[in-house]
């Protein structure tokens, strides 16, 4: 046996890293976007979620025990945080996205509707 070969103990964590990043990928794909369902009704997903015509938009917190900061940004207006608690947030009506935001203060909150800059 050469000794520049990899023994199957030095293989186990290069395995090992490729199964982790192989998961990560397909959890990543499993949070696709909203999708229509077959009556032509949007299904909303967690986190940003576009208006329509009727509807302002939202953000849907999926967690159910934690309250966290969100960073909004907006289109004629500056951008601001604001924690959420679980479920959804109706947002302004010039919102033009939503994410989350584990930097600003910690990333949770304690009472939703704050706002911060």
């Amino acid at each position: 046996m050469r000794t520049d070969e990899k023994t199957p103990a030095r293989r186990r964590p290069r395995v090992l890293a490729l199964a982790t990043v192989a998961l990560a990928g397909a959890l990543l794909c499993s949070v696709a976007a909203p999708v229509e369902a077959s009556t032509g009704q949007r299904i909303s997903g967690c986190g940003w979620n576009e208006g329509t015509t009727s509807d302002h938009p939202f953000y849907e917190h999926c967690a159910t025990d934690t309250n966290v900061w969100i960073q909004v940004t907006r289109t004629w207006r500056s951008d601001y945080h604001r924690c959420v608690g679980p479920g959804r947030t109706v947002l302004d009506s010039d919102a033009n996205g939503a994410w989350y935001d584990s930097n600003y203060q910690g990333g949770t909150c304690s009472h939703p509707g704050d706002t911060g800059p």
